[in-house]
């Protein structure tokens, strides 16, 4: 979907909002179990088939001339490639949901009139309990697997289409049949056992920890801690703000114009925190030489929490508070007025509305530089997860695939799901990193490090990393490209002829 629009004029223009394709009704906030809900299911059919019609056309898939000398007048026909669809390889959906209508069962349980009414309100919560999250889980997986079907042969006449799990993909990409693939993207960390090529789908773990929810918790952090009153989007950014020698630049959003609630301004919020996430002054330890969590013990952090906008002083040409006490309330936000350009590199970070934030002269500045230690630790900062759990006392099969556990205990829960004592060694022994927010540096040999602690002594851990960073973002990609170049592979293809005589349930049941 398209973002355009100005939205300044005479009462505000109306500005056109970014369409997601899957749901980002819980994006930034600092609940890793916010971003289990609903992941990898579509929400809007027409902005996914809108993104297939672009790759479509760009890729000029049906140009039946694009191989030809002069070819590619943009003739379309129809397509004569077959397609191999990666699927997200799901877990179970909707937690939040589920917890919901179980602590509803529980309340109606034991609020009953007599206790007639009471009896079989719990025996429907147990039998509930016991078989709906599954069912739900593997319907709706079946159903978007079906309505794929659908679109790829009815809408781009497919001659024939697979539907490979990403994990799998991953593994292949690696040249491996049997891995534990750990699979660290944007929103969140997904831990699958693949045995023989096939993925055990019983042992597959998930977690919200991923680089939007550390986006959102530096988000917090910047707001709570540095003393910073507002982050700007780079579309907001005007010219240069008033004052002597200033680099402050003055954000305008536009009269009347609500577009700080749209998708559009988290997406573009979310571009400024993988920037500064991304930077050379974030580093993470191959070993735990810090006990200390990131942004957790912080004195009157409880009261500094929600105190409204920025918690700052509201001065933009604040002085540096050069304050290294360990409470964590040093105001860090430095507006650089003489222009010079003498400071230590890494000792300040600059935001693209000119803030700059400290790095090097408090405790929580230092942690800014500490964010990807959050990925390991069993405390994460503004939320009570002992509170989060006591919300579900009693969880049922499905809802036990996901976890706000981090990433080695997710791979220890996902090995200890494994039933064979000999593929849960071989699993051990090949367990691949992979995904666009494992690029920090030192996240394989931490992540080596963490396993080997709490996995039994009997079995050798080593964690297989590429070190080219386009192969460990885009595995699946790669491993499906190996995966269609295979002679024997060619047979399992859903033709056209056989989607025709059985419909899409025979697809959605023959692939892995």
């Amino acid at each position: 979907g398209d973002g355009d629009g100005d939205g300044d004029g005479d009462g505000g223009e109306r500005r056109r909002d970014a369409v997601p394709i899957f749901d980002w009704s819980k994006s930034g906030s600092c609940d890793p179990d916010e971003y289990l809900q609903a992941s990898g299911l579509v929400q809007n059919w027409d902005a996914y088939e809108s993104c297939w019609e672009n790759s479509m056309t760009t890729l000029r898939v049906r140009d039946g001339r694009k191989h030809t000398t002069g070819g590619g007048g943009g003739d379309e026909g129809r397509c004569i490639h077959p397609i191999l669809a990666v699927d997200a390889g799901h877990t179970c959906y909707g937690q939040r949901e589920a917890r919901k209508r179980d602590a509803a069962a529980v309340s109606d349980a034991s609020s009953g009139a007599d206790g007639e009414a009471t009896q079989p309100t719990l025996a429907a919560f147990a039998a509930q309990q016991q078989s709906s999250p599954p069912d739900i889980d593997e319907t709706l997986r079946l159903k978007q697997r079906s309505k794929m079907m659908e679109l790829l042969f009815e809408k781009f006449d497919a001659p024939a289409v697979f539907v490979a799990p990403s994990p799998m993909l991953a593994a292949f990409a690696h040249g491996r049949q049997t891995a534990l693939v750990v699979d660290v993207g944007g929103g969140g960390t997904r831990v699958t056992p693949i045995i023989d090529g096939l993925v055990l789908r019983s042992a597959q773990r998930r977690s919200g920890r991923g680089g939007e929810w550390l986006g959102s918790v530096q988000a917090r952090a910047l707001t709570d801690y540095c003393g910073v009153a507002d982050v700007a989007p780079r579309y907001a950014l005007g010219g240069p703000a008033a004052g002597r020698n200033s680099r402050r630049r003055t954000v305008k959003y536009g009269p009347g114009s609500s577009v700080r609630g749209t998708i559009f301004h988290r997406l573009a919020m979310a571009d400024v925190m993988y920037e500064m996430l991304t930077g050379s002054h974030v580093t993470l330890s191959p070993w735990r030489s810090d006990i200390t969590v990131p942004f957790v013990g912080y004195q009157g952090d409880k009261k500094r929490k929600r105190d409204g906008d920025g918690n700052g002083d509201g001065d933009d040409d604040a002085e540096v508070d050069t304050d290294d006490s360990e409470d964590g309330a040093a105001v860090i936000a430095v507006e650089d007025d003489d222009g010079g350009d003498d400071e230590v590199e890494g000792t300040s970070y600059t935001l693209p509305d000119g803030t700059k934030v400290g790095l090097a002269m408090s405790k929580p500045g230092k942690d800014l530089c500490r964010l990807p230690e959050l990925m390991y630790t069993d405390e994460i900062p503004f939320v009570n997860l002992e509170q989060e759990m006591a919300m579900a006392p009693g969880m049922s099969i499905g809802q036990a695939t996901l976890s706000s556990l981090p990433i080695q205990r997710l791979a220890h829960a996902s090995l200890t799901a494994v039933g064979d004592g000999d593929a849960r060694k071989e699993l051990c022994s090949n367990i691949l990193l992979t995904g666009a927010a494992s690029l920090f540096p030192n996240m394989e040999a931490r992540l080596s490090y963490e396993i080997s602690n709490i996995a039994p002594s009997a079995y050798r851990c080593k964690v297989v990393a590429s070190r080219n960073t386009v192969e460990r973002r885009y595995a699946p990609w790669i491993g499906g490209s190996i995966l269609t170049s295979l002679g024997s592979f060619q047979q399992l293809w859903l033709s056209r002829a056989e989607y025709e005589e059985y419909g899409a349930t025979l697809g959605s049941s023959r692939f892995p």
